[in-house]
This record gives C-alpha cells, sequence and structure tokens, in this order.
C-alpha cells in the first residue's frame, strides 16, 4: 500500500495518463491537497484530497474510496 505523498502523487499521474484524464491540484494547504480529475471533455469525474502530512490509516482509506471509481479497487497496492 501506498503511505508516502509522493507514492500517491506519483501513482495518481501514472494512472491518470493511462486512463486519459487530467489531474488538477486546485487547492494546497499544509496538510493536505484538493485534486480534481477531469476527462477528455473537461468534466470532472473524481474529487478528492490527498494527504501530504500527518497521513493516517483513515485518510488513506477514504483517498482510496475517492478514487476507486475511476483508477479500479485496488489502485494503492
Amino acid at each position: 500500500m501506498l503511505t508516502t505523498y509522493q507514492e500517491i502523487r506519483d501513482r495518481i499521474y501514472q494512472l491518470a495518463r493511462r486512463n486519459a484524464l487530467r489531474p488538477d491540484w486546485v487547492e494546497s494547504t499544509r496538510s493536505v491537497r484538493l485534486l480534481l480529475l477531469y476527462d477528455g471533455n473537461q468534466v470532472v469525474v473524481a474529487r478528492t484530497t490527498v494527504p501530504v502530512r500527518d497521513i493516517t490509516k483513515a485518510k488513506l482509506d477514504r483517498l482510496h474510496d475517492d478514487l476507486a471509481p475511476v483508477f479500479g479497487k485496488g489502485w494503492m497496492e
């Protein structure tokens, strides 16, 4: 399972490219970044917060659940 921000970010970019989606980091704070994923028609297909600091299992579970409909159930494995 991915546990660092860098690993999560890299996997998101990899899967977004594979699924022809455009990631857009619309807001950042010290602890999280807000991510929107757009399809080819510029429609938002997913929205989530990606933890940057103080990464907990609960935050990772929420992130996984938010992006599983787009990337598949085991995308963080």
